[in-house]
């Protein structure tokens, strides 16, 4: 496959596997809208550590919404964001 067409294949793939799928997880994606966003910190941070199972580290505003660090069961520190919800 010629190089300049990686990229658009591996948006095409991410795109068809959907946020929460294992090939989205793999590289790095969060699980971001998934839930309908958090009206809180406090909610972003429940979201974020039922979806992952890990503990939750910090959370901040950040563009509109959450960003959610967090220990995954596995070891591995994620940051996730979570959209705000407006409510």
């Amino acid at each position: 496959m010629p190089p300049s067409r990686f990229p658009l294949v591996l948006l095409t793939l991410v795109a068809l596997a959907g946020p929460g799928s294992t090939l989205a997880a793999s590289l790095g994606l969060g699980l971001a809208g998934q839930g309908g966003g958090a009206a809180s910190a406090a909610q972003a941070a429940e979201q974020v550590r039922r979806q992952t199972g890990g503990k939750v580290l910090s959370v901040r505003e950040k563009g509109g919404g959450y960003e959610v660090k967090v220990l995954t069961p596995s070891g591995e520190v994620r940051s996730v964001f979570i959209p705000a919800s407006g409510r």
